[in-house]
């Protein structure tokens, strides 16, 4: 059953059918609609929300490879949020990332792709050789870098606040446009389009019935992740044996630590072609169901994101958290 909702889900989308208004004053008019879904949500609760803590699981598929991860999301208005990642299964490894004010908070190994994606490098490459660092950034490539991440940021947690809360993070200054109706066999909804003076773009539906959002849509380049791993001076050799196939591990010789050497550079080589490249521009929709209200507040508790029409992840909430004690030093920045 839950397959064919998100079949459902991604067939709506595809068939939203979005009627332009006309002669309607369109500020106007997107300030009634989010003012009634709020009211929706949680009305005066939901004005006095001050912090949110979230805890997730999130399924991602990547290729024919499913991974699944542990997230935490706090929000304390009105210039901080930081998310946690923790995956467990292909690889071992905390992710954080947000912001504090006007400074990001970055994971080890992260940095700025051209064109505003990101790219992300952990291990070592084969041979002992380390990603491709580079000559020390210099000041201003940090205040460049810090700009980007702030950015990707926030526009990241005001695309899930305005499945939530209607409205996107406050730092972001969005303005919100009425665009008009999307009909499917499922129902009416209001469009909104949502814009900020720093490129951010995104369309939230509205069910003209519940007045919940339904999804977002937007525009967002693909995550890029790097990584090159081994362990330096060993191996494993296989070979055959009275039993069958045998494995040992034993120090490498000199020749075979060049071979790999050589190796290890050519895939920094290969590395920093790839961080030199933007990642490509993808449809991303944001779909929010399972509202449940919480402390006075309803919030879904199912989020799939499909990319190009596909589902490529599937959260599902398992505690929220409504104006609970924050600890301070969660949004700490490295200075």
């Amino acid at each position: 059953m839950r397959h064919q909702v998100i079949g459902c889900g991604l067939m709506a989308a595809t068939i939203f059918a979005v009627t332009t208004a006309a002669n309607v004053p369109q500020d106007a008019k997107a300030t009634e609609i989010l003012a009634a879904t709020r009211k929706a949500i949680g009305d005066k609760k939901l004005e006095a929300l001050k912090t949110l803590s979230v805890e997730a699981t999130l399924q991602r598929n990547l290729a024919s490879v499913q991974t699944q991860t542990g997230v935490e999301m706090l929000v304390e208005m009105p210039d901080k949020y930081v998310r946690t990642d923790t995956m467990t299964n292909m690889m071992n490894a905390t992710i954080t990332t947000g912001f504090n004010g006007g400074r990001a908070i970055t994971p080890a190994g992260m940095r700025a792709m051209p064109g505003g994606g990101m790219v992300m490098t952990m291990g070592s490459a084969p041979g002992g050789a380390h990603p491709p660092q580079g000559e020390a950034p210099t000041p201003e490539q940090l205040a460049q870098l810090n700009t980007a991440q702030l950015r990707n940021y926030r526009q990241d947690i005001s695309r899930l606040m305005l499945g939530w809360f209607g409205a996107a993070h406050p730092s972001l200054q969005a303005t919100y446009t009425y665009a008009g109706e999307a009909e499917s066999p499922d129902g009416k909804a209001y469009v909104i389009d949502v814009k900020d003076a720093d490129g951010f773009a995104a369309r939230l539906f509205i069910d003209q019935n519940s007045k919940l959002p339904l999804m977002v849509t937007y525009q967002g380049r693909g995550r890029t992740v790097m990584t090159a791993t081994a362990t330096p001076g060993m191996t494993r050799v296989a070979g055959p044996s009275a039993g069958g196939a045998q494995t040992t591990t034993r120090p490498l010789t000199e020749e075979e630590t060049k071979k790999l050497r050589e190796q290890g550079n050519t895939a920094v080589a290969e590395l920093k072609n790839m961080a030199g490249q933007p990642a490509p521009m993808v449809d991303y929709t944001l779909f929010f169901d399972d509202w449940r209200e919480v402390d006075g507040i309803n919030f879904p508790h199912v989020i799939r994101r499909a990319a190009k029409g596909t589902t490529d992840e599937e959260w599902t909430i398992n505690k929220v958290k409504v104006n609970p004690k924050l600890d301070a030093k969660k949004f700490e920045t490295k200075q």
